[in-house]
């Protein structure tokens, strides 16, 4: 049985820890700045490595 958790979490550099310690587990994956390439997309944004974001990442 797989069991899934999405979290949200708050302070950058908190979240940042959290992120770490869980893709240190073999049974798990993370995915960091989901929503990012759509963000980009979708308001035009210049930020840096728009280009490299928006081409790894999924935009819809």
């Amino acid at each position: 049985m797989s069991v899934r958790i999405a979290m949200w979490s708050g302070p950058r550099n908190i979240s940042t820890a959290m992120m770490r310690t869980f893709e240190n587990r073999a049974d798990t994956a993370v995915v960091d700045e989901p929503f990012y390439a759509a963000y980009l997309l979708q308001t035009g944004a210049d930020h840096p490595m728009r280009e490299q974001v928006l081409a790894s990442q999924p935009t819809d």
